[in-house]
C-alpha cells in the first residue's frame, strides 16, 4: 500500500442513523474513541476535526449530508480521513464507488480502522504513471476490489436490517431474544414460546454463559481503559491461559455489536 508520507490534516468521519440509535447501535462517541485510539497509535497525533452526521441514514448520498459534504469540500492533498467502517461513510454501492476515486484523485488517504486497521482502503493516486505500469498497479486493483465488495456488503446489510425491522425481529433484541444467526459470544440460545398478540410464537432466548461472560467483562473493562482490540486480545491470552487463543478480530466484533449480545455495562 502507498499511504501518503506527508500529512496535513487528519479528519474523522462518524455517522449513526436514527434506527441504529434506537437499537443501541454503535454510538458516535464510540466511533470517535476508536478513531482517536487508531490515530494516536499510528501517527502519535490527535484528530484535527471530526465531521459528524447524527441521525442520518447511510443511504442518503454523501454530498446530501451536511457533515460529509463539508468534509469533501475542505479535504485536500496529503489529508487523512478515518472512519471505523465503510458503511459509516455510505451504504450505497454507487455512492461509494463514486466517492473513493475522488479521495484518490484529491490525494487523500482513507482508513477504515475497525475493518482494515492501518492498511488504507484508498491512497493518493500516483502522478505521471504511463503505459503498462499504470494499468497493472496491483495495489490499486486490490483496493478497487475491496471497495466493491465492502460497498455491496454494506448495501446488503442495510436491506437485511430494514427487512428485520419490518418483521419486528429487532424489537425483540432489547428483551434478550436472538434476531437470527448463531448465538453471540457470551450467550447460548434456548427456544421459548412467547405470546404475541393472540398468537404464540417460538423465539430463541439468549442465555448467558457464565465463563464467557467473565471474558466479556474483561474485554469491556480494558476497552474502558482505551485499549484497542489487538492489545485486549493479548491480555485475554495472558490472563486466561485455559481459554483457546482469542483473535483480535473476535474482540473487534464483540466491541462492534449493535443489536444482540450487548454487554450489560455498555
Amino acid at each position: 500500500m502507498n499511504p501518503a508520507k506527508q500529512i496535513n490534516n487528519i479528519y474523522g468521519y462518524v455517522r449513526v442513523s436514527t434506527s441504529e440509535q434506537a437499537v443501541n447501535g454503535i454510538s458516535l462517541e464510540t466511533q470517535k474513541d476508536l478513531i482517536n485510539i487508531f490515530i494516536k497509535d499510528k501517527f502519535n497525533r490527535t484528530v484535527d476535526k471530526f465531521f459528524v452526521d447524527a441521525g442520518v441514514s447511510g443511504t442518503v448520498p454523501i454530498t446530501d449530508r451536511e457533515a460529509s459534504r463539508h468534509m469533501t469540500d475542505v479535504m485536500d492533498e496529503h489529508d487523512i480521513i478515518v472512519s471505523t467502517r465503510l458503511d459509516r461513510l455510505s451504504r450505497s454501492s454507487t455512492d461509494l464507488l463514486q466517492t473513493v476515486p475522488i479521495f484518490e484523485a484529491t490525494g487523500v488517504t482513507y482508513y477504515l480502522c475497525e475493518q482494515f486497521g492501518d492498511m488504507p482502503i484508498s491512497y493518493p493516486r500516483k502522478k505521471g504513471k504511463t503505459s503498462l505500469h499504470s494499468k497493472f498497479d496491483m495495489n490499486e486493483m486490490v483496493n478497487k476490489i475491496m471497495v466493491m465488495v465492502l460497498s455491496a456488503v454494506a448495501e446488503i446489510e442495510h436491506g437485511s436490517t430494514v427487512d428485520k425491522f419490518k418483521e419486528g425481529k429487532l424489537a425483540w433484541a432489547p428483551k434478550g431474544y436472538s434476531v437470527g444467526g448463531s448465538a453471540p459470544y457470551g450467550f447460548t440460545k434456548v427456544e421459548e414460546k412467547v405470546k404475541s398478540g393472540n398468537r404464540v410464537k417460538r423465539r430463541m432466548k439468549l442465555i448467558e454463559v457464565p465463563e464467557e461472560q467473565v471474558i466479556l467483562d474483561f474485554i469491556f473493562t480494558l476497552r474502558a481503559r482505551k485499549l484497542g482490540a489487538r492489545k485486549i486480545a493479548k491480555q485475554i491470552d495472558a490472563h486466561f491461559p485455559d481459554v483457546a487463543p482469542f483473535p483480535f478480530w473476535k474482540v473487534r466484533n464483540i466491541l462492534a455489536r449493535k443489536v444482540q449480545g450487548l454487554h450489560k455495562a455498555s
